[in-house]
């Protein structure tokens, strides 16, 4: 009950300083964000705070710009140590600023608000942010849309990102593509500046939160979500023409090469493809479709379609033929024996997996060309098409519209509101409300915070003697994280899933037993929610096989698993003006990753991780091209289980950086540098005579320049 009472004490202190009146009407709301995107899994985390922070349950004072460390211990506990002497170990540690404006750096990026840490698959800590509504927002929209953009896009973004949040608000969300890419306190003065003149604003379709999807490009025609994920099509969503994203001419274009390899008289090492990056990418989904820890080499790809566009002129369906060999199969003479993959009519979305989507942007297919040689594909668009084209908002915002008629074209007839107008007064925590008395424990809360944890039911196993199996199955009535293992009577275990999401309904897993000796198992099923509320389960079965080739000796749980994790959603992003090259991706299971940046020829330039356990979910790595030449270069991403399954993946970019750019001499006394391109717009910064700035670009009458780490406009007539 202690322990119990001490976490709701937790949960109502977080709020309670920060929010005294935070769930009255017309208050900004907090957004709880579990950090993992840039952080990764670790097991110790380097803290500094800017301006003190209090530790709750202590008498603890975190002081500015000294540094501390957060370490997970075997116990299943967190210390927090300065230096080598251990403060405090704790089952949680909460974290509070005693001022709004100070910030926590988390191994060297810094973030507003206060903090849960929280122990993470026996292994990690896992940092949990709580932060106001609007400084979340600052650190989601110039991480999802370039900051340098028009303000009025950058408004529209700001609005159906804080539509979007607002869908969510009563659940933990994290900082990647799962949800929204949040970047802590690393803002820009322009989305800033969007966020704040946008405040509390959101879009309702009647009294209800609009589903505020968005993408990339559309390619110059909305799509409907229906059409997409299926469900009732949504009124606000339709598919109609949209000419401003055509200007922005997002195309996507690839080929394929009928034959890719005669392997006619030729060892396996001199057997090469011709189209490495797709070739690669079919393999690695074939990994995962039948042919675990198969060495393959594609032949041939005589057939690939894409047909059967729905309302949205996406294509729905696909044909595709993959001729390949395998090292392991050859004939009395040593030849490779030639096999055939054929789809006919599958789902455009298993092709697109099977080719790339860094090569198949959208389903938005404009051309197939079909030559003797070759199939070349040609599309439109970089994205789902739904909701808000984030392309098509930069262009409709050059043409002079305003952020309210831009979203009034994406949200069609959807309304646009305002939510809250107020901020809570920050409230300083004291330490003797952080230090619970018996009294205090005993608190019920009255909180709208989920304090119910998922429920587990409908357990069952079947064991298969004969077959050497075993299903199991089971209910649980909310999306989760799942952590599935086997044990014997020993205790000795063997994890077949670590945190991997799973929706609400019926889970079925197969369990290969083979390798189990005669006796009792048990199988742990551990369910967590999205406010890490905790379930779990322990159902038995036995193994009476008696099979000759049945192990006899009693010796450690060993679980078959010949299917590898899955690489899906592989996405690319490069900035040439901040000389970074971003990679995007998701796994189904939890496994080493391995992700290196290859020039066109194969050779490796960098290697970015090696070998990382990394938890099932969404990862994301950066890459600085500051000292790359221009010109194509892939990510090569691997994944490896822990039963040694291996899956690939390849992502190309390309480096184009610009030339360098111009420098100019300020010629007045005194120049102000805006922050935008108008007299009007906010003064951030006050140049002298004589100083130098780098030009970036032209706009009009005036250039966008940098001094320093300033960057605004200034009017062209007084810079030489």
């Amino acid at each position: 009950m202690k322990k119990s009472a001490a976490i709701i004490l937790a949960i109502i202190l977080l709020f309670s300083f920060l929010i005294s009146e935070a769930s009255a009407e017309n208050k900004e709301p907090i957004v709880k964000v579990k950090l993992v995107n840039y952080l990764g899994n670790k097991s110790t985390i380097i803290i500094k705070p800017s301006g003190d922070y209090l530790v709750q349950d202590s008498n603890i004072t975190l002081l500015n710009g000294k540094s501390y460390s957060i370490q997970y211990n075997s116990q299943n506990k967190l210390s927090l140590l300065d230096g080598s002497a251990i403060l405090t170990t704790v089952d949680q540690l909460n974290v509070y600023p005693l001022s709004e404006k100070n910030t926590l750096s988390l191994d060297n990026r810094p973030y507003l608000g206060s903090f849960q840490f929280i122990p993470e698959n026996s292994k990690y800590v896992r940092p949990i942010n709580e932060v106001y509504m609007e400084d979340y927002l600052k650190g989601v929209v110039p991480a999802e849309m370039y900051a340098s953009w028009n303000k009025e896009a950058l408004k529209a973004q700001a609005v159906a990102a804080r539509t979007y949040a607002l869908s969510y608000n009563k659940r933990i969300v994290d900082d990647t593509i799962n949800y929204q890419v949040y970047a802590g306190y690393n803002w820009h003065p322009n989305s800033t500046a969007a966020v704040e003149e946008t405040k509390g604003e959101v879009l309702r379709a009647g009294t209800v939160l609009v589903s505020a999807v968005f993408s990339a490009s559309n390619g110059g025609k909305t799509e409907s979500n229906t059409n997409i994920w299926g469900g009732t099509a949504l009124s606000y969503l339709p598919i109609k023409d949209d000419p401003f994203d055509a200007q922005a001419n997002i195309k996507w274009q690839f080929t394929v090469q009928k034959k890719q390899m005669d392997p006619e008289n030729k060892t396996w090492s001199q057997l090469n493809e011709t189209d490495t990056s797709i070739t690669g990418t079919i393999k690695s989904w074939m990994s995962s479709h039948g042919y675990a820890g198969k060495e393959i080499k594609i032949i041939g790809i005589p057939v690939l379609a894409l047909h059967s566009p729905k309302s949205g002129g996406r294509v729905s369906k696909g044909d595709i033929t993959v001729q390949f060999i395998t090292k392991d199969q050859v004939d009395s003479n040593g030849v490779f024996i030639p096999q055939k993959l054929e789809y006919t009519s599958v789902a455009a979305s298993q092709i697109r997996t099977m080719v790339g989507i860094d090569k198949m942007w959208s389903y938005l297919v404009s051309n197939i060309s079909n030559t003797k040689d070759s199939i070349t594909v040609s599309g439109l668009g970089n994205g789902h098409g739904v909701g808000l084209s984030q392309w098509g908002a930069e262009k409709r915002a050059e043409a002079g519209q305003k952020y309210a008629d831009i979203l009034g074209f994406y949200y069609d007839g959807a309304k646009l509101v305002n939510e809250y107008s107020e901020r809570p007064l920050f409230v300083a925590p004291e330490m003797s409300k952080l230090t619970p008395s018996s009294e205090q424990a005993s608190v019920d809360p009255a909180s709208d915070a989920d304090m119910t944890a998922p429920i587990i039911s409908a357990v069952k196993i079947y064991v298969d003697q004969s077959a050497q199996k075993a299903i199991i199955s089971f209910s649980v009535n909310e999306e989760s994280n799942l952590t599935m293992y086997i044990k014997d009577s020993q205790d000795k275990k063997d994890y077949i899933f670590e945190n991997s999401p799973i929706n609400a309904g019926v889970f079925t897993k197969e369990i290969d037993i083979a390798s189990l000796v005669n006796g009792k198992y048990y199988i742990g099923i551990i369910t967590v929610d999205h406010s890490n509320n905790r379930s779990s389960a322990l159902p038995s079965f036995d193994v009476i096989q008696t099979a000759a080739n049945k192990p006899s000796a009693p010796g450690v749980v060993s679980i078959k698993d010949n299917i590898a994790p899955k690489i899906t959603g592989t996405k690319t992003m490069v900035d040439n003006v901040k000389y970074k090259a971003t990679v995007s991706f998701k796994t189904n299971d939890a496994a080493y990753i391995t992700i290196s940046v290859k020039e066109s020829n194969g050779k490796t330039v960098k290697t970015l991780i090696n070998n990382v356990y990394t938890k099932a979910g969404a990862v994301k790595q950066e890459f600085s091209t500051a000292s790359m030449a221009n010109g194509k270069y892939n990510f090569a991403i691997t994944a490896v289980d822990k039963s040694n399954n291996r899956s690939s993946a390849a992502a190309s970019f390309t480096v184009k950086k610009a030339a360098k750019t111009k420098t100019g001499k300020v010629t007045a006394s005194r120049l102000y540098m805006r922050a935008s391109a108008s007299t009007r717009a906010k003064v951030i910064l006050t140049l002298k005579k004589n100083q130098q700035v780098t030009i970036l670009s032209t706009s009009g009458s005036w250039y966008k320049v940098k001094y320093g780490t300033k960057t605004g406009y200034v009017s062209k007539a007084y810079i030489k």
